[in-house]
């Protein structure tokens, strides 16, 4: 059994702490999108809804554990609540520091991460605010964001209309995502019903010769050129979690051959041969297409072997949590007291000059997932 005690007391003990004080904007409500090196907040830049909701989930999950987490969830959310919502419905962007708007762009990846938001607030403090919440953000994507070749659209405009540019796999499996959790919070069947349908799209459009294409046309083909065969390893390793999770829940096997697909192209074609950790983007025949290597990837690897460890009874995923620790660890977790480097060159060092708040979705979750398997595996 692996030994997360380092990953976990560096979160837990050390960087969250900083992120419910210096972190979280005590003036104007809500959380910082990025701070310095020296832990100062950047407060240039705004507040995207998605980080504040990305917030929520990392304190509510941790709630039990820290005497601060569950009023900063709550603030969080209600900042989010306050200053978010778009008018004509959804959720718009941006926000400034003060919590006017910002840029009133509605993204499907926010509307994604809202709903993620009030699931966890609903399942971890009984809010009935979230659920209502994530009742009228389903209403609003249903009526005004359904694609009739499936899906959602990707943007729409501050000024009113759709964006331009290519439709992306990324914003609806966050959105399948926040189903999952909205089921596990609620036990309503109905979600399952929404997730089978993001599953279908995601198994008949968005995997394309056992690989995850990132970019499609308006059609969900995807694009023509080199951008249409690019591959991002992390984004294999998000939805093998993912769908091994739905599997668990509706018993669709088809979910657990897809991921094994999935899981098998990331670990042949998805990882840095020296350092040991997930590359950033690869092509569709497997040739390294962008070789730095950011945070994210390295914890969605860590998922993803967790789950073929708990629901494919691959007992060779054990020994990957291991490297993956320690790669994470060497190469990522370093300069103590909460700091990280966020995107590594190939060379190793770090070109990312912030702490940006958005990762501690990614960490959190892995902990958590980490900690659960622990206590439940034998």
């Amino acid at each position: 059994m692996w030994d997360h005690s380092r990953l976990r007391n560096w979160l837990v003990a050390e960087t969250l702490p900083l992120w419910s004080d210096k972190g979280y904007d005590h003036q104007d409500g809500g959380f910082h999108e990025k701070l310095n090196f020296n832990q100062t907040p950047i407060i240039n830049e705004g507040k995207r809804i998605m980080v504040q909701a990305r917030q929520c989930y990392v304190f509510a999950v941790f709630a039990d554990e820290l005497p601060e987490a569950p009023s900063a969830a709550a603030s969080g959310f209600d900042f989010m609540l306050s200053h978010g919502a778009h008018p004509d419905g959804g959720w718009r962007h941006r926000v400034a520091q003060d919590g006017s708007p910002q840029d009133d762009s509605r993204e499907l990846y926010d509307q994604a991460f809202a709903l993620f938001a009030a699931a966890w607030m609903h399942g971890a403090f009984g809010r009935e605010d979230a659920l209502s919440t994530a009742s009228v953000t389903l209403d609003y994507l249903d009526a005004e964001r359904a694609h009739p070749s499936g899906g959602y659209s990707e943007t729409i405009l501050a000024g009113g209309g759709l964006g331009q540019g290519p439709r992306r796999q990324n914003p609806h499996m966050h959105l399948f995502e926040a189903i999952l959790a909205l089921f596990d919070a609620t036990g309503d069947d109905a979600y399952l019903g929404r997730a089978e349908v993001l599953f279908d799209l995601a198994r008949t459009k968005f995997i394309v010769d056992g690989t995850l294409r990132e970019y499609f046309t308006d059609e969900l083909d995807p694009v023509p050129g080199e951008m249409g065969t690019i591959v991002e390893p992390g984004h294999h390793m998000e939805w093998v979690w993912l769908l091994h999770h739905y599997a668990a829940l509706s018993d669709d096997h088809r979910a657990v051959e897809t991921a094994a697909r999935l899981y098998a192209f990331a670990l042949d074609h998805g990882y840095d041969a020296t350092s040991g950790g997930l590359l950033d983007e690869v092509t569709s025949t497997g040739a390294v297409h962008q070789d730095s290597r950011r945070l994210w990837p390295q914890t969605e690897a860590l998922k993803g072997h967790l789950a073929r460890l708990e629901h494919a009874n691959d007992g060779a995923a054990a020994a990957r949590v291991d490297a993956g620790l320690d790669s994470l660890l060497r190469h990522h977790l370093v300069g103590g007291g909460g700091n990280w480097h966020e995107h590594i060159r190939d060379d190793g060092t770090n070109f990312y000059e912030s702490l940006p708040a958005s990762s501690l979705y990614h960490l959190s979750f892995a902990v958590a997932e980490l900690d659960r398997l622990s206590q439940n595996l034998p």
